[in-house]
């Protein structure tokens, strides 16, 4: 039987699931009506793993780790036809886009006759791009001044060190109020997230270190994820395991049973920590405790 010592909840934690905060809309482009139920119907379908990240974490972390972005505003020529440009982006603390855009620009034109826009930010990764996590932030942009400028321009220049431009004259700082987002994590899984959700969510501090720790997991310690996979995860049978992923809250493996050369159909299987680890140090000491569990 797996551990459930390995589990870790998702319940409690801002924006999860589907968000039961829908009387907190606010605009246009508020979670629509018919998009709550329909996303409630997504996510009984697909239930989620073990100590998991919130939709609304996920999306909190894709935003912040993307550095370009797709911007659409309505046209202001073209009888209210979607306009969309790429632009470059960081995030404030509440995770709302800053872009710096030059008044000549034809999404500021058009942002300036309509302030409803949306932007667009996926994830990078190698593979079908259909089959990465995408979100979409809906809302509306205003330019900022004063104080909020200085402090979003410097988180601006944090993320784009080399952004010459913004000294320009005719460029201007903007950011999007977000009335609500819509999270896509590959093929099957998708939900909207409110604005609340979206911003009391926290990115994962663990995303700067993911590719390392993967990499590291599959090369050095393949026999551990193996024996993780049969003794805490119920697969006595598992012949192959690799680590496809790492949040702060646990990590999954892809098992496979049956002999060695001649493998079944993979698995995903779900491990959870124990308590939420924001570290690379803190996974080691993770890792090491459940190495001990199987060996005891």
């Amino acid at each position: 039987m797996p551990d459930p010592s390995v589990s870790a909840t998702t319940a409690d934690r801002p924006g999860d699931r589907l968000s039961d905060r829908a009387e907190d809309r606010r605009g246009d482009h508020a979670v629509p009506g018919p998009a709550i139920a329909e996303t409630k119907r997504t996510l009984d379908a697909t239930p989620g793993l073990i100590g998991e990240p919130t939709d609304a974490e996920r999306a909190r972390t894709i935003v912040t780790a993307g550095r370009t972005a797709a911007l659409s505003t309505v046209a202001a020529d073209s009888g209210g036809v979607p306009f969309g440009s790429l632009v470059a982006h960081a995030v404030d603390e509440l995770g709302r886009p800053l872009l710096c855009l030059s008044d000549l620009a034809e999404h500021s034109r058009n942002l300036t006759a309509d302030p409803r826009a949306s932007v667009l930010v996926t994830e990078a990764g190698d593979g079908d791009p259909l089959a990465s996590g995408r979100v979409t932030l809906l809302g509306e942009v205003s330019v900022l001044a004063g104080d909020e400028r200085a402090t979003a321009l410097a988180s601006y220049k944090a993320v784009h060190p080399d952004a010459f431009y913004v000294e320009f004259s005719d460029f201007r700082i903007y950011r999007l109020e977000v009335t609500s987002a819509r999270f896509v994590g590959g093929f099957g899984r998708m939900s909207w997230v409110d604005a609340a959700g979206y911003a009391s969510a926290e990115p994962d501090p663990l995303r700067p270190h993911r590719a390392g720790i993967v990499e590291h997991m599959n090369n050095d310690h393949a026999d551990s994820l193996i024996g993780f996979c049969r003794v805490l995860a119920g697969r006595p049978d598992t012949a192959t395991a690799r680590m496809l992923d790492v949040d702060r809250y646990g990590f999954s493996v892809l098992a496979t049973d049956g002999p060695a050369g001649n493998p079944g159909n993979p698995r995903a299987v779900r491990f959870g920590f124990d308590a939420v680890t924001d570290t690379p140090l803190g996974v080691r000491t993770a890792m090491i405790e459940l190495v001990r569990r199987v060996r005891g």
